[in-house]
C-alpha cells in the first residue's frame, strides 16, 4: 500500500513540476522571440504580422511544454514497470494540438480563453488513453482525470481576474500578489489531485497480460499532425480577422466616384461632405 501511494504521489508531482517548468520556459521563450523579431524587423510589423508571429511562437511553446510533460511522465511510468512506447510523442502532439485548437475554437465561438484548458485536457487525455488502454483496465478514467485536472485552470484564472478587478476598485494594491499566489495554488492543487486520482486507478488496474498493440501508431500521430496542419492556417485567418481594420464606406465618403456621378449625386454634395477620413 505504501509503495502504491508513493507511486501516485510521484506521478502527480512529476506532472505538476514538468508542466510548471515547461510553462515558465515557454513564456520566457515566447517573450524572447517576440522581442528579437521586433528588433530584427527592417520595417515595423503590422498588427496582423505581430499577432501571427506571436501565435506561432505560442505554438512552439505549447510543443515544448508538451515535450517536457511527456518526457517526465514517461520516465516515471517506465520506472514503475508500465511499457508506454510513444508516450512522449502523443503527449507533445496532444498538448500542442489541444491548446491551439481550443484557443482557436474559443476565439471563433466568442468564448473566453479560460475554456481552452478544458479542450486541451480532453485531447491530451484521449491521446494518452490510446496507449494506456493496452496496459490498464478501464483506462478511459484517465480522460476524465485530465479533463477535470487541466480544465480547472480555467475557473481559477476567472477567479483571479475577478479578484484583481475587485482589488483595483477597492484600492487594495497589496493583495495583488496574494491573489496570484492563491490562483496558482488552486490550479496546482486541482491538477495534482486529479492526476493522483487517475494515477491511483491506473496503478491499481494494471492488466496481468498486455493486450496486443496495433500494427503501427503512425496513423494516430499522422492524424494529430494533420489536425495541427489545419489548425495553423485557421489560426492565421482568425488572427488576421481579429486585427483587420474595417474599411470605411467608400461610396459615402467619396461622392465624386464614378458611381456617384452616374446616379446624379454630385450636384447635391456640400463642401463638408468632402472632408472624409482617408481610406486605409
Amino acid at each position: 500500500m505504501g509503495s502504491r501511494s508513493f507511486r501516485v504521489v510521484l506521478f502527480a508531482a512529476v506532472t505538476v513540476l514538468a508542466l510548471s517548468f515547461g510553462q515558465v520556459l515557454a513564456e520566457f521563450s515566447v517573450g524572447l522571440l517576440d522581442g528579437g523579431l521586433r528588433l530584427a524587423a527592417v520595417h515595423p510589423l503590422s498588427l496582423v504580422e505581430l499577432g501571427v508571429v506571436r501565435r506561432l511562437a505560442e505554438l512552439g511553446a505549447f510543443t515544448l511544454t508538451g515535450l517536457l510533460l511527456g518526457a517526465g511522465q514517461a520516465r516515471v511510468l517506465n520506472h514503475l514497470g508500465l511499457r508506454v512506447p510513444g508516450w512522449v510523442l502523443v503527449t507533445t502532439l496532444g498538448y500542442a494540438v489541444g491548446m491551439l485548437g481550443s484557443r482557436i475554437l474559443a476565439t471563433g465561438m466568442g468564448w473566453p480563453q479560460m475554456m481552452a484548458p478544458v479542450g486541451m485536457g480532453v485531447v491530451l487525455g484521449a491521446a494518452q488513453w490510446l496507449i494506456l488502454r493496452r496496459e490498464v483496465h478501464g483506462a478511459v478514467v484517465w480522460v476524465a482525470a485530465c479533463t477535470v485536472g487541466f480544465g480547472l485552470a480555467g475557473p481559477a484564472a476567472a477567479w483571479r481576474e475577478r479578484a484583481l478587478v475587485q482589488a483595483v476598485h477597492s484600492h487594495r494594491g497589496g493583495t495583488v500578489d496574494t491573489v496570484f499566489l492563491m490562483a496558482q495554488g488552486m490550479t496546482v492543487m486541482a491538477l495534482a489531485l486529479c492526476i493522483a486520482i487517475g494515477g491511483a486507478f491506473i496503478f491499481s488496474s494494471v492488466r496481468s497480460q498486455v493486450l496486443p498493440g496495433p500494427g503501427s501508431r503512425m496513423p494516430g500521430a499522422l492524424a494529430q499532425f494533420a489536425l495541427l496542419g489545419l489548425a495553423v492556417p485557421l489560426m492565421i485567418c482568425v488572427e488576421a480577422r481579429m486585427h483587420s481594420v474595417p474599411r470605411t464606406n467608400v461610396f459615402r465618403c467619396d461622392p465624386f466616384s464614378s458611381r456617384s456621378r452616374s446616379m446624379g449625386l454630385q450636384a447635391r454634395v456640400s463642401p463638408s461632405d468632402n472632408d472624409c477620413p482617408p481610406v486605409p
